[in-house]
């Protein structure tokens, strides 16, 4: 992530209006060793244990941060059933066509799209997908490959939806550069579009934070400045409940659990069964006493449905007034704590704590707390999660040194086998799919007490695996430094056993006999035939074998690309070799 413009940030920040605190005696912004800009402590802080307010950095009040929701297109996504990172997308894209009309300018406008300080078109930060081909060729063969990093179909199928919705609403809200293509247009131009959409894609998907059950995704300034930490020992942590109405985002009563979302039909006629029918009497029982109606009350027949189609839009509009009404409550409250503070110049704030901290409701807002005693000078870490350097190069577009999170995954070596020759090999490999894999599922569920899927109602197995479900190819892998995998293990052992061995587990399916098997500790015979494997793996690495990771390993090479794959590179040979020289040993 890449920030190129703090200080218009930071006025974002200081504007009231945008409801914020940052705490600046404690926290400053400068250039990080790990790239771009990054959050230093100022000075020695000490959060108190039992006092999460003392490490406070930041926050910011959820109606400020940029979301489908607060968007001003908020209405269109709605209708058009768009939520999740769509919403965001098309959030940020029609926000930032707004230009300074756009509450979210200043941070919008401190974005870098591109690396560097110039704005060259081929210096656009794009995902891995649409790096040029001699870039994405050399991860061939490597977990980034799998995992479809190097794949644009995603992003393309993705443009197709955000076209959609552009073209749907044209007529409402102009279209954001990105989404004008012209089919009868310069090739270049809509090809300069389509890039530009995929760097701002980039750049939300790699900012993106999981807020609560209304906003679902959002961009929340300031906090996208904490770079990521790939040991797992994060510096700050970022909170925000989770858990809120998700009709309207608050987390105190608001009565949408009660009638629903304020436009629904449940909503409508409880409002009405309970405001109109206050006798006791229910709908099932007036409408009986209609089939008995006078012959006066035939007469009135059209003035009656006249009335209730007026009935049925007073009670409409009621409703919305009521959600506005709540609404405009809410700002007013807000309204009038914001000039309290401008007006009584006699608030009283306690030591150690700023007004506009005191002013934000915590429940309704998102925070970065500091989790542990820094010191000065030391860069502020956020974890991200813990994340392969596939996953780090395809979400975020970096990689970490010899990143404990890397796994190398045999599964394509193992799917050569099953595609061979050898008919003993291919039936094992298939007993192995369709039952052996939901076997070890089950042990691994039991040894480990690993939690129960929620499903116990589904009819089918959770367990149960097709012969066309390649997910058991996944299991088999290596994670750093060199450990196999106990599927990768199995599989060892399953391949190299004797006919008469195979026979008595796969006959049986007895569960004690798999256990036993699974316990059995992998012989020679087993150990040569998994590093074969690796050794087949490590052969598939290209990269490998280019004059780019040449110049890497010899420290001349400077292109950022290239550097990530290399790093990719690096991990997976070392992870390699070391299962290699363990299972020799």
């Amino acid at each position: 992530m890449s920030t190129r413009n703090y200080p218009e940030l930071h006025e974002w920040l200081k504007n009231p209006r945008n409801k914020a605190y940052w705490d600046n005696d404690k926290v400053e912004v400068r250039s990080s060793k790990l790239g771009g800009l990054g959050v230093f402590a100022k000075t020695d802080i000490t959060p108190v244990e039992d006092d999460p307010e003392s490490g406070l950095l930041l926050r910011i009040s959820k109606d400020a941060i940029l979301s489908g929701p607060n968007s001003y297109i908020s209405n269109l996504l709605y209708d058009a059933h768009i939520d999740g990172i769509f919403a965001l997308i098309l959030a940020f894209l029609y926000e930032k066509a707004q230009v300074k009309n756009s509450p979210w300018y200043d941070y919008i406008h401190s974005i870098n799209f591109h690396v560097g300080s110039t704005k060259d078109d081929k210096r656009l930060m794009l995902p891995a997908a649409l790096w040029p081909d001699e870039d994405r060729i050399l991860l061939q063969g490597t977990d980034a490959e799998l995992m479809g990093v190097i794949d644009p179909q995603d992003i393309e199928e993705d443009y197709s939806i955000c076209l959609q919705f552009a073209k749907d609403n044209a007529n409402i809200v102009k279209p954001p550069y990105e989404l004008t293509p012209d089919e009868n247009g310069d090739k270049t131009e809509n090809e300069r579009k389509y890039r530009f959409f995929a760097a701002a894609c980039f750049a939300v998907s790699s900012r993106a934070f999981v807020i609560d059950d209304f906003h679902q995704l959002a961009l929340v300034p300031a906090a996208d400045l904490f770079n990521h930490d790939a040991r797992g020992k994060e510096d700050v942590h970022f909170v925000a409940i989770a858990h809120v109405c998700p009709f309207c985002g608050r987390c105190d009563e608001c009565g949408h659990d009660e009638y629903g979302p304020p436009d629904s039909e449940a909503e409508e006629y409880e409002v009405v069964n309970n405001d109109d029918n206050k006798d006791g009497k229910d709908y099932e029982g007036d409408d009986k006493m209609d089939d008995g109606k006078s012959d006066d009350d035939d007469n009135d027949d059209e003035k009656m449905e006249d009335d209730d189609d007026d009935q049925h839009d007073i009670d409409s509009l009621y409703i919305e007034k009521l959600d506005k009404k709540f609404k405009n409550e809410m700002r007013k409250k807000d309204k009038e704590r914001l000039e309290d503070k401008e007006e009584d110049e006699s608030f009283d704030v306690p030591d150690g704590y700023n007004l506009d901290e005191i002013l934000l409701d915590p429940d309704q807002c998102c925070d970065i707390v500091l989790q542990k005693k820094v010191k000065k000078g030391d860069e502020l870490l956020n974890t991200y999660g813990d994340l392969s350097n596939a996953i780090l190069i395809s979400k975020y577009g970096f990689t970490v040194k010899s990143n404990s999170n890397d796994t190398v995954c045999l599964g394509r070596q193992i799917v050569e086998l099953r595609d061979g020759t050898d008919e003993e090999i291919v039936k094992r490999l298939d007993w192995w799919s369709q039952t052996g894999f939901s076997l070890l599922k089950e042990y691994k569920k039991e040894k480990f007490d690993m939690q129960e899927d929620e499903s116990a109602e589904e009819p089918d197995d959770e367990n149960s695996v097709t012969a066309d479900d390649d997910s058991w190819l996944l299991a088999i892998s290596i994670a750093y430094p060199r450990d196999l995998s106990l599927d990768a293990l199995c599989l060892g052992k399953l391949l190299t056993a004797s006919d008469v061995e195979f026979q008595k587990l796969s006959a049986s399916n007895n569960k004690q006999a798999f256990e036993t098997f699974v316990g059995e500790k992998i012989d020679s015979k087993g150990k040569a035939f998994l590093s074969g494997i690796c050794q087949k793996r490590l052969s598939s690495l290209e990269g490998l074998k280019s004059p780019v990771y040449s110049q890497f390993v010899k420290g001349q090479l400077h292109d950022w690309r290239k550097h990530m794959i290399c790093n990719i590179l690096k991990d997976e040979k070392s992870i390699l070799e070391k299962t290699i020289k363990h299972l020799s040993a």
